[in-house]
């Protein structure tokens, strides 16, 4: 579906560690080590100080990496992550919910609830809030 809302996508080096690797057995690590996205594997340039203080490391490469290309979306889950993203280094961001009602109004995902609700059930952390939100933000155009 990635592939379906984009023309090109990396994924740092640190975030495919920490979910095909470190990860594994969890929400989408099995996605992610098919061979397929092997080629999307990217180094990031080391992170400033401050995302190295203030977030894990997947989320500091994201922020890294993405400052680095040129008009790029950063896909950030974590609340605090996304906010320093755009605040303070200016990306556009968005998460995997963010991504997901995108998919939904693009007519590639045709129930964005039962499949918000099928990633909470299998260990993804997903708000009520966001649920709801996403869910709304699906309907507007």
């Amino acid at each position: 579906m990635l592939t379906d809302l984009f023309r090109e996508i990396w994924i740092p080096e640190p975030v495919f560690h920490e979910v095909a690797v470190a990860g594994l057995g969890r929400p989408g690590s099995g996605d992610l080590s098919d061979i397929r996205w092997a080629s999307h594997v990217r180094a990031s340039p080391i992170p400033d100080p401050l995302l190295i203080a203030e977030l894990d490391p997947g989320e500091a490469a994201v922020i890294a990496l993405a400052r680095s290309l040129a008009s790029c979306l950063a896909i950030i889950d974590e609340k605090r992550g996304r906010r320093i993203a755009h605040h303070i280094y200016g990306l556009p961001v968005k998460g995997t919910a963010g991504l997901l009602v995108e998919a939904h109004r693009r007519g590639l995902l045709s129930d964005l609830r039962t499949t918000l609700l099928d990633l909470r059930r299998a260990g993804y952390y997903l708000s009520d809030a966001v649920i709801e939100s996403a869910c709304a933000a699906a309907q507007r155009t």
